[in-house]
């Protein structure tokens, strides 16, 4: 009984003098997983905030970066870089003093801007400092240092602006929102008009299309002149040909990627901004023989007129079908009627009865009884089974999806912008817009070709921010 209690006590004895050598091993590394943590906390928000610095500073290259290269913090895009920088280290408390980081702008071998954001934190240890005064440790372990850095490209940009203009602007509040949007959108791009990176230019379109802005650098200027204009005075009465419109901006992004130096990563975008249905498109049309023994003839027409997104807004008259002179277009984008000829007759019998519809592949009728069927034109088609709601909605499309010749073909990112009812209340509008910009949710989307995006304002006080929504897509799509 003697033994086994001296034994305990031996026991104990060494169980306590396990407990004196192992508790400082114990807290040593207890003390460096601390310090090794804060290191590893300092590391990941220093590296956020590189991250975020570079992003921020390249999406607003167009405040100034001076002349490349340069690593000075007083450029504008350097500046709101390291207020970004610092905001991001701050956001995790007790990280010590706030470093200052390097950010340095060059050209690459291809001529496309670089930013390069570097930056180095201290920290205090409280635990490796230890290690300092172990016999033959030289190091100092008062303190760590971590470093982080990020590189973002600013790719080239050729940008083309495809205005709506037409007549039912005036009553959605479109007329006096368009002009204040579109230029605030313009200054996200090039603030104070030296943009010498990137190209623009500002298309209109209501009844024909008109280059307002061919393309230019630095367009700020020109396309705020422009987009200023009041295309509604003196009562001008403008219909919707969307596919003019978009013709015109993919031919100004095909011009201004000639401009672009070889080897460039450029990014191609065409932003599209209506308010209602396709209500014009153009065919050489034949109208009845006009007398006795007399022939038919024919004649390159503007056709059309009304469609559903006008009746909703009761802008439609009862007159039917337009028909317009191709060659008499003016640059508020209107048109005359012909003059003389097929077209210009003011008896329904007597002008054109039939349009080939694209859509279909079909000779379609214009004149259901006396009366012309503009429905075919702007609304439903008569054939079953379409996606789109009319031939004038398809041919618009198509200057986008088409396989060979389309936008999205060329590269070419499209974002849509539809405002008002005619729109927001039209399940067949919003698809047209998504088809147009290749939308994830539309019905025809291809995730191998560029993917844009449909945005929607239900009135014209909602213009402006949707335009910036679309702004701050396409900076990003810019800056990686």
């Amino acid at each position: 009984m003697l033994q086994q209690a001296k034994n305990k006590k031996t026991a104990r004895g060494q169980v306590f003098v396990m407990l004196v050598l192992l508790v400082p091993i114990l807290i040593v590394f207890a003390g460096f997983g601390i310090d090794l943590g804060l290191a590893y906390v300092t590391k990941s928000t220093l590296s956020k905030a590189v991250d975020a610095a570079a992003l921020t500073a390249m999406k607003n290259i167009n405040l100034g970066t001076g002349s490349l290269p340069n690593c000075s913090l007083t450029s504008g895009a350097a500046a709101i870089g390291l207020e970004t920088f610092n905001v991001n280290f701050k956001s995790v408390p007790s990280l010590g003093t706030t470093p200052t980081p390097s950010i340095c702008f060059s050209l690459d071998a291809n001529n496309n801007t670089i930013v390069n954001v570097s930056a180095t934190a201290t920290i205090n240890t409280f635990f490796l400092r230890a290690i300092s005064i172990i016999p033959g440790v030289t190091t100092n372990y008062d303190t760590l240092s971590v470093s982080a850095a990020a590189t973002a490209q600013r790719n080239p940009m050729i940008m083309s602006l495809v205005l709506d203009v037409s007549y039912s602007m005036e009553s959605n509040g479109g007329s006096t929102a368009l002009s204040p949007a579109v230029q605030n959108f313009i200054a996200d791009f090039d603030p104070n008009n030296n943009d010498t990176i990137d190209y623009a230019s500002m298309v209109t379109f209501g009844t024909s299309a008109v280059v307002n802005v061919a393309d230019t650098q630095p367009f700020k200027d020109s396309i705020d002149t422009a987009v200023g204009k009041n295309f509604w005075s003196g009562g001008v009465i403008n219909y919707t040909n969307s596919q003019a419109g978009l013709e015109d901006g993919q031919t100004q992004i095909a011009d201004e990627a000639s401009k672009v130096a070889s080897g460039e990563n450029v990014i191609k975008v065409l932003v599209f901004f209506t308010d209602g249905w396709p209500n014009i498109q153009q065919d050489t049309l034949t109208c009845p023989a006009s007398g006795r023994g007399g022939g038919t003839t024919t004649a390159n027409l503007l056709y059309c007129g009304c469609d559903p997104g006008d009746e909703s807004l009761r802008l439609c008259s009862s007159t039917g079908a337009v028909f317009f002179d191709p060659s008499s277009c003016s640059n508020n984008n209107t048109c005359s009627k012909p003059g003389s000829g097929c077209g210009s007759s003011g008896t329904t019998s007597q002008l054109p009865q039939n349009f080939p519809d694209q859509q279909t592949n079909a000779t379609e009728p214009l004149v259901s009884g006396s009366n012309f069927n503009v429905d075919y034109c702007g609304g439903q088609t008569p054939a079953s089974g379409q996606a789109l709601a009319s031939d004038a909605m398809y041919r618009a499309v198509q200057v986008s999806t088409n396989s060979s010749t389309g936008l999205l073909s060329q590269g070419v990112y499209v974002y849509a912008i539809g405002m008002g009812t005619a729109i927001t209340g039209q399940p067949a509008a919003q698809e047209f817009l998504r088809e147009i910009a290749n939308d994830p949710s539309a019905s025809t989307y291809n995730p191998d070709l560029p993917i844009g995006e449909a945005v929607f304002a239900s009135s014209s006080s909602e213009l402006d921010q949707v335009f910036q929504t679309i702004a701050s897509k396409i900076l990003l799509r810019l800056s990686k």
